[in-house]
């Protein structure tokens, strides 16, 4: 019996343990998020006005028959599609990235709830991690959602602009609306940013109330060893 309380001692130590280092390893990746997205977002504002001057100029050039400067906006807005779809990419895969750091936050949790209801006994404190669990459990299943969401708008996007690129390059006055396309594409790129933004600061907050709760358990854990 002894054995038995020390192994469940131990137990419930090493999950503490290993749910406290993943929270803290949590809140470091969602403040470099942060970091990223805003500075994401102040790049790709910069780099949409320039595209929608850029386009404005074009049109003009073409309206005055001025083929040799439509010539070199035409150029210059191709590679600016070229390099949007590159960044979308890149953000493709840190959506990948995002879902799997997601599963891994929702296993860490499962196991941290499987420990405490192999210990419930009952007490307010049990209680109180039991209510805390369901509402990680919530919280999880909504991130995890929510990132799948997310991966697959950038995809779709991505194929959208590229399909774009590739009408743009066959079409000398780059008409039939495609520069008008290719920038809604970069508007919902922004509001994306935006929204990734906000749950990233709202997952912080989670991690934050889920360390506070993890140094409570220790405290517990330390009074009643």
């Amino acid at each position: 019996m002894t054995t038995n309380k020390y192994l469940t001692a131990t137990l419930i130590l090493l999950t503490a343990f290993f749910a406290s280092a993943q929270n803290a390893k949590e809140a470091v990746q969602d403040h470099r998020q942060i970091k990223v997205g805003n500075a994401q977002l102040e790049r790709d504002t910069k780099e949409l006005e320039s595209f929608k001057a850029d386009v404005s100029e074009f049109q003009s050039a073409l309206e005055n028959g001025d083929t040799k400067l439509a010539q070199k906006y035409r150029k210059g807005i191709l590679t600016a599609m070229e390099r949007e779809i590159q960044q979308t990419e890149g953000k493709v895969a840190r959506a990948k990235r995002e879902v799997v750091q997601s599963s891994v936050e929702k296993g860490t949790n499962r196991m941290e709830k499987r420990s405490n209801r192999r210990t419930f006994e009952g007490t307010q404190d049990d209680r109180r991690d039991m209510r805390r669990d369901r509402r990680n459990t919530r919280d999880d299943r909504r991130d995890k959602r929510d990132d799948v969401a997310d991966r697959a708008e950038l995809e779709a996007r991505l194929e959208n602009q590229k399909a774009l690129y590739e009408s743009a390059k066959a079409d000398e006055t780059l008409g039939n609306g495609l520069l008008e396309k290719f920038i809604a594409t970069m508007n919902n790129d922004l509001l994306e940013t935006q929204e990734e933004i906000r749950e990233d600061k709202g997952e912080l907050r989670e991690d934050r109330r889920e360390r506070r709760d993890d140094r409570r358990e220790r405290r517990e854990n330390r009074l009643n060893g």
